[in-house]
């Protein structure tokens, strides 16, 4: 016990010593390029990003667990953090190291009482993926399915509550002290939900429930739940057959047409998130599967994300008021969502942030000055807990059908979508799940 509180002090110091670092680290620069000219100014805080961007990388990938997902999260956030912190964070999608299958294979064993010869007629102790909280690995039950087994990695759950509040505290002292950089409704809400990524009981009941309600979309594949097999910390699914809608080559084989591609996937999310009020807030590469048939395969809904009826029109109207581009409408819809800006809204501004928020991402460097006149315009005061994880939806999801080809983006896919849900609801009747045709195999 005495050892493992020491790690754990180890662990919050070492968090602290890199959070002053860059905290002093950036209030140095803010002095040192007064008197420099733009070109240079702009110089300098490339090199200070670029540095502190790495620093955080290497903290992550050296503390695992929460630190990875959290970085995961501000890599997908380009209306959110400067481009070199994506560049850096984004590598953290495909890179978090496996661990041994003697750790894994004692957690299955002890969480389903069991040796795992006896569970499964075959184990892969190659594992499939590797992630933040868990690891996949592909097995065969004795009745010949294939399926995968994801498997918790044993020291997370005691580690979450001690990284959840020390990032609340760091990040809470850099937002009193700058208010341009108050990143806690973030951080709050990724303290909400990677607990419940913890429960795979949950994960399993939510994964049958997309399952359910995606059921008209036969484009897109959810794997099937195996609940007899499935604990706290072991979750067993259907295996998929395919490969990542985006590799390293490029887009995957089986997706001749990848604007249609991504059209299906960005209509199934439409669907998710304001028919259903229900929806995976993962949707990177690893988590989209290109199957041999030309369908998607949809995985790993421990982050799922259940709205209120208040945010999913919200959302909707925010949709269409930023494809109308009318200030006030968006005005309107953010203060419904629950996002409040500093003093007076400035119209324009607040539509340049949802422009960036919505539409395919520009180059780097024209990125990081549209950014910062978004926020000069309208400096953002909260963000809703549920914006964060809808704002990380359509960033991953513009990334994706950027690199599928699709010539619209996210928002103008959705947009017909919205409307036809937000007319469905004026007129007192459900919102229809709409025909979507399947993907050319």
């Amino acid at each position: 016990m005495a050892f493992e509180n020491i790690k754990r002090a180890r662990r919050s110091l070492r968090v602290a010593r890199t959070g002053a670092r860059i905290y002093f680290g950036y209030k140095r620069t803010q002095r040192s390029v007064k008197n420099l000219d733009e070109a240079a100014r702009t110089e300098r805080w490339e090199q200070k990003h670029a540095q502190f961007a790495e620093d955080l990388y290497r903290l992550a990938v050296d503390l695992k667990g929460l630190y990875i997902k959290t970085g995961q999260f501000m890599g997908t956030r380009s209306d959110m953090v400067p481009p070199a912190y994506v560049a850096s964070l984004s590598r953290l999608q495909d890179q978090v190291p496996a661990r041994p299958v003697a750790t894994i294979r004692q957690t299955i064993e002890e969480e389903l009482g069991k040796p795992v010869e006896a569970l499964f007629a075959t184990f892969d102790d190659v594992p499939l993926a590797a992630a933040s909280l868990a690891q996949v690995h592909r097995a065969t039950l004795a009745d010949g399915r294939e399926v995968c087994v994801k498997v918790q990695y044993p020291e997370v759950a005691g580690l979450v509550k001690l990284d959840v509040r020390n990032l609340r505290t760091i990040v809470g002292l850099v937002a009193r002290r700058e208010r341009n950089f108050d990143f806690r409704a973030v951080v709050n809400e990724i303290g909400t939900q990677v607990p419940l990524e913890l429960d795979f009981v949950r994960e399993a009941a939510l994964t049958k429930r997309v399952k359910e309600n995606l059921r008209g979309y036969s484009g897109i594949v959810v794997p099937g739940v195996v609940d007899e097999f499935t604990r706290r910390k072991v979750l067993v699914t259907e295996f998929l057959p395919g490969e990542k809608v985006i590799g390293e080559g490029g887009r995957a084989a089986a997706l001749p047409d990848g604007p249609a591609a991504a059209r299906a996937i960005t209509e199934a999310f439409g669907h998710q998130i304001m028919v259903d009020g229900l929806f995976q807030a993962d949707p990177h590469p690893g988590n989209l599967l290109a199957m041999p048939d030309g369908r998607i395969g949809l995985l790993d809904f421990g982050l799922t994300k259940e709205l209120p009826q208040s945010s999913r029109l919200g959302f909707a109207r925010l949709v269409v008021a930023a494809a109308n581009r009318n200030p006030q409408a968006v005005i309107a819809a953010f203060a419904e969502l629950g996002l409040k800006t500093r003093g007076d809204a400035n119209p324009e501004g607040v539509l340049a942030l949802t422009q960036l928020f919505f539409d395919a991402r520009p180059e780097r460097r024209e990125m990081g000055g549209q950014r910062r006149q978004a926020l000069q315009a309208s400096p953002i005061d909260a963000i809703p807990g549920d914006l964060v994880l809808l704002g990380r939806v359509v960033g991953l999801l513009r990334g994706v059908c950027k690199s599928l080809g699709a010539t619209l983006t996210p928002m103008e896919m959705l947009r017909p979508y919205a409307e036809r849900v937000l007319a469905e609801i004026e007129a007192g009747t459900p919102a229809a799940v709409p025909a979507v045709e399947a993907l050319p195999g």
